[in-house]
């Protein structure tokens, strides 16, 4: 049952993502978490629940694995749909970017500034 919340809760965040890639996911983070060498344990159904109440509980949860992964693929999902409403409506890109860098910090919008120095450097060699 934990399993089944998780993977709804991932395909909230996701809809493009299937059943199969959700369980394929959370097995890989199951196993980065556990080690290769107890890679064994995701057959152990007792195992699994044990890590997912760990993981899912409220003292670990701040430094959860699954919390971690979960905002990955927020993120990668919102940067998908961001690449492809710039890239169907290239007109908008300017007043995105401007909107975008008036929400960030003065630290954040430096490294924007060096990372597109860097870009023009490299596209003029």
């Amino acid at each position: 049952m934990l399993e089944e919340q998780l993977k709804r809760k991932i395909q909230l965040i996701n809809p493009d993502l299937s059943s199969g890639q959700i369980k394929s996911m959370l097995s890989r983070w199951f196993v980065e978490a556990q080690g290769t060498v107890k890679a064994y344990l995701w057959e152990d159904n007792q195992a699994v629940v044990e890590w997912y109440n760990l993981q899912l509980s409220s003292d670990e949860w701040d430094h959860s694995i699954l919390k971690e992964n979960i905002n990955c693929v927020r993120r990668d999902y919102v940067m998908l749909q961001m690449r492809s409403l710039i890239r169907d409506n290239p007109e908008v890109a300017m007043d995105s970017i401007v909107h975008i860098t008036q929400h960030m910090s003065a630290v954040q919008r430096t490294e924007v500034m060096r990372i597109l120095a860097a870009m023009d450097t490299t596209s003029t060699t």
